[in-house]
């Protein structure tokens, strides 16, 4: 690495060849043994503390502790020079008598000094400087020290104060020292050019620069230098540089420092600094959060990443104030809150000549305020850097980042080059409960919230959860995003389970959803569990509508809508499991409004004084091939509530609910529904175990209506309602229907009053026997009642099945390899069109072995080993793929001859 322009002494620290006298060996005090040295002398002191106040006396000589002899560390720390000794206070370390670069002090822990009490100017006023050291007129070399808890109060330079004075630092820590006024860990100023390498100045306090002040006339260097966490009253939180304190830096890293005022990490005033691979990050302030330059200062930056820093006020990463003038090449500027520069809106107008460097937001990343002369480069890009974990203060670059190839030449942009493997740029993003927002998202190194994920994501993309618990509410910001579990990626279903979004500790709704920026969103294969709220416990959708496919909600509560709120919503709710959920009214959802779709949803065990399983309120809403069972109202509607709008309801049952005191399956109130393929058996009320209506017209075809506790069908006093009932299976038909003048009933054809001989009520199996007279009977020549498969099939719709898809399976075919012929099982969990496709392994589709509407079971086809033309196809890899619904999965096979 080539330092430009810079004039540094490179000092080897070593014990000089002239005499070397050792503490407390040959005297009791290191001051004793500086006494009696000449030039070129040496002082060895032995781990202890010393409380002493040290006069070099213009000597040069080495002063150590035994860590130049022995090079272990540990001696650093155990030998001591503690500055409390007088009463009257003064620097640990002085040196004001000429010293030079072969003064030289290595290896100690220098603290608890408060400061000379000096007049270095001689102007006549006197103040306390330089707690651990004082430098006037002199140069020592200071290497392998910790500077610590040192204070010079009513004046400054806490740890180190510098007048017409340049020493050097190497590999130094200056740290937790204290000041009222200014340089908490350093003030340097007339004259005074400090050079620091491998050093690190941190959690220093003060008035005006908390790590360094920095001033008058001097050309002070920092290189591979640490200013980190130090803390600034007003300005500058780690280093001020002021009135031509022209510094040059080279691998300088600011970071994590505080200013109350002005100027988080840098305050330039009146200064011509340059920087060479300079980080800023992390920094805050009222206003520069990171830098803040003015009144006619110079600054160069080149190779500089500047990020993550804030203002609480303006200018987040830079501000630019009074005719200064900045030239910025090569540059980071990305990540500082809401705007990266910012430009004072009064005075005279700054310039900044900026090229070559990643801005974000561009040239809008700048706010000019119509106070500033920019010329902006046409080499500036708005890209994402791709940071390695900026979180973690990580400001490296990951191996596909822009920014390693955008500078001039082709070369860097920012302070670090590449340090991690490539970033994940999609189209699936992962979130885990113990990820990290710095990180790519990758499944190697995830996101740790679903917004940071969001916010990253485009149209199209998938968000994807590690198993975990989540406490998160996320705005989805318009996009069409899948937000969903591992089970699809894996084929584990039981991965639904593990993957739980829940309520913070302090209650709320599971995941909140407001608004149509939340309209694309599908939401997959994920649990919805432990939420509390007024309304919503699990879910709530308001105003927008999301589709929710293989979702469990479960354990939660609310007054309203114990699983899932739905209000002016038209979603599309698939293969949902809403189990176990507590409310007023909707155990397990409640909606108002809006034209939802449930389909394929099981309502189990939820419990609620009205609509048990569902409540429907002035909705136009669609239910398909879905279960209500075993739900407990403690007043009324075990199943499902509904008041106003309309329903159509198909190929669902609904079995053992409990109204209590009306209505076991079904409340009915001012509404019209049309039902369909229903089976009620098992349900329980004082009065209307099958349904209560009132002032509502009821459609009822191809259904089965057996074996329900209580008298079957409530009508309202005072009620006008229509009940039409045909091709249906009715239990003690001609009694079971009340004679009321608030009803008017149809019995249209095909009705029978027949056992419909379910396979097993006992096992919550409704489904029909073979012999059972249901079958054969429905208006179209086929089944009544809710369920068409075998009593030896697969009982998809088990409620004691936790795994929502785990009746979705293609299995691997057999024989395989094969050359003749081979089997393809496969299960489905879902009626609907199934496909069964052979591709080659170019995605070219050979043959479709099967496009045809299922029935839930499992099933088995053959393969010859030809096209759709009947060829046969030459030996190697196939793919098989299965469709079914949303749900897909492929394998490979081998053809062999």
């Amino acid at each position: 690495m080539i330092f430009k322009n810079i004039h540094i002494v490179i000092a080897t620290v070593a014990v000089a060849y002239g005499a070397t006298y050792n503490v407390p060996e040959d005297f009791a005090s290191i001051q004793g043994a500086i006494d009696v040295t000449v030039d070129g002398d040496s002082v060895i002191v032995d781990p202890g503390i010393y409380f002493e106040n040290i006069n070099f006396l213009g000597k040069e000589i080495v002063v150590s502790s035994r860590f130049e002899v022995d090079g272990d560390s540990l001696l650093i720390g155990s030998t001591i020079i503690d500055g409390s000794s007088q009463d009257s206070g003064g620097s640990v370390f002085t040196f004001k008598s000429g010293e030079t670069n072969e003064s030289v002090i290595k290896g100690f822990t220098i603290q608890n000094g408060n400061g000379n009490y000096e007049d270095p100017d001689g102007n006549g006023t006197f103040y306390r400087y330089g707690g651990g050291i004082y430098c006037q007129s002199s140069s020592p070399l200071i290497s392998d020290c910790i500077v610590i808890d040192n204070n010079a109060y009513g004046g400054g330079g806490g740890g180190v104060f510098c007048y017409n004075a340049s020493p050097l630092f190497y590999n130094t820590i200056i740290a937790d020292n204290i000041t009222d006024d200014v340089g908490g860990g350093l003030y340097a100023r007339d004259d005074s050019s400090p050079q620091f390498n491998g050093c690190e100045i941190s959690d220093n306090i003060s008035e005006y620069g908390g790590g360094c002040y920095l001033r008058s006339f001097s050309e002070p260097i920092m290189i591979n230098t640490h200013v980190i966490d130090n803390t600034a009253a007003n300005t500058g939180g780690g280093i001020v540089l002021k009135d031509d304190a022209n510094l040059i830096a080279d691998h300088l890293f600011v970071t994590g420092n505080i200013s109350e005022g002005l100027g988080g990490g840098l305050y330039v005033n009146n200064a011509n600094p340059t920087f060479d691979f300079l980080l800023v990050a992390n920094n805050s302030a009222s206003s520069g959060g990171g830098i803040y330059i003015r009144s006619s200062s110079f600054p160069i930056f080149n190779n500089v990443t500047i990020s993550n820093n804030s203002a609480n006020l303006y200018g987040d990463g830079i501000y630019l104030r009074d005719n200064c003038e900045v030239i910025i090449r090569n540059s980071i500027i990305y990540g500082n809150n809401s705007n990266q520069i910012y430009f004072r809106d009064i005075g005279n107008e700054p310039e900044l000549d900026i090229d070559y460097c990643s801005i974000e937001g561009g040239e809008g990343g700048i706010q000019t305020n119509d106070n500033a002369d920019l010329f902006w480069g046409n080499n500036n890009i708005d890209q994402d850097p791709f940071f390695c974990n900026s979180n973690n203060n990580n400001f490296f670059l990951h191996e596909n980042s822009p920014c390693l190839t955008s500078g001039e030449g082709n070369n860097l942009i920012g302070c670090f080059g590449a340090n991690c493997g490539p970033i994940n740029t999609g189209p699936v993003w992962y979130v885990g409960a113990n990820g990290n927002n710095g990180t790519d998202g990758s499944f190697e190194n995830p996101f740790a919230t679903i917004q940071h994920a969001v916010e990253g994501a485009i149209d199209g993309d998938t968000i994807r959860l590690i198993s975990g618990l989540f406490y998160e509410q996320v705005d989805f910001m318009a996009k069409s995003i899948v937000l969903e579990s591992r089970a699809y990626e894996l084929n584990d279903y039981s991965i639904v389970e593990e993957t739980v979004i829940s309520a913070p500790p302090i209650g709320g709704s599971c995941l909140t959803l407001s608004g149509s920026s939340n309209d694309s969103l599908v939401l997959r294969g994920i649990t919805f569990a432990g939420g509390s709220n007024h309304y919503g416990g699990g879910i709530v959708i308001e105003g927008c509508s999301p589709k929710l496919i293989d979702v469990l909600v479960k354990d939660n509560n609310a007054e309203i809508g114990g699983g899932i709120y739905l209000s002016e919503s038209d979603s599309e709710l698939i293969r949902v499991v809403v189990k176990n959920n507590g409310a007023n009214l909707g155990g397990g959802i409640y909606t108002t409004g809006g034209n939802p779709i449930f389909n394929e949803i099981i309502f189990d065990h939820n419990f609620a004084y009205w609509g048990a399983g569902l409540y429907l309120d002035d909705s136009q809403s669609e239910i398909v091939g879905s279960r209500f069972v075993d739900n407990h109202a403690f007043i009324e509607a075990g199943g499902l509530f509904q008041t106003g709008g309309s329903s159509v309801i198909d190929w669902t049952g609904f079995e053992n609910n409990d109204g209590t005191d009306f209505a076991g399956a079904i409340k009915a109130h001012q509404t019209s529904m049309q039902i369909n393929q229903a089976t009620f058996s098992g349900n329980i009320a004082g009065i209307g175990s099958f349904i209560s209506i009132e002032n509502s017209s009821i459609d009822i075809t191809n259904s089965i209506i057996w074996n329900n506790q209580g008298p079957m069908i409530k009508v309202n006093d005072g009620s006008a309602s229509f009940l039409s009932i045909s091709y249906s299976d009715i239990e003690n038909r001609l009694n079971s229907i009340p004679t009321s003048e608030g009803l008017n009933v149809s019995l249209g054809l095909g009705n029978i009053d027949q056992d419909p001989l379910f396979c097993s009520p006992l096992n919550k199996d409704y489904r029909l026997s073979n012999e059972s007279v249901c079958r054969g009977v429905s208006s179209l020549g086929g089944i009544i009642g809710a369920y068409e498969s075998l009593c030896t099939d697969p009982l998809v719709l088990d409620d004691n099945n936790n795994s929502i898809l785990a009746n979705f399976a293609l299995e691997q075919n057999y024989p395989n390899p094969f050359n003749q012929s081979t089997t393809i099982r496969f299960s489905i969990s879902e009626k609907g069109n199934t496909k069964l496709i052979v591709y080659d392994i170019s995605g070219k589709v050979i043959k479709k072995l099967l496009n045809d509407f299922l029935v839930p079971g499992s099933y088995g086809v053959q393969w010859g080993g030809d096209d759709e033309w009947g060829r046969m196809v030459s030996s190697g890899i196939y793919m098989y793929t299965l469709s079914s619904g949303s749900l897909f999965q492929t394998k490979k096979m081998f053809l062999v001859k």
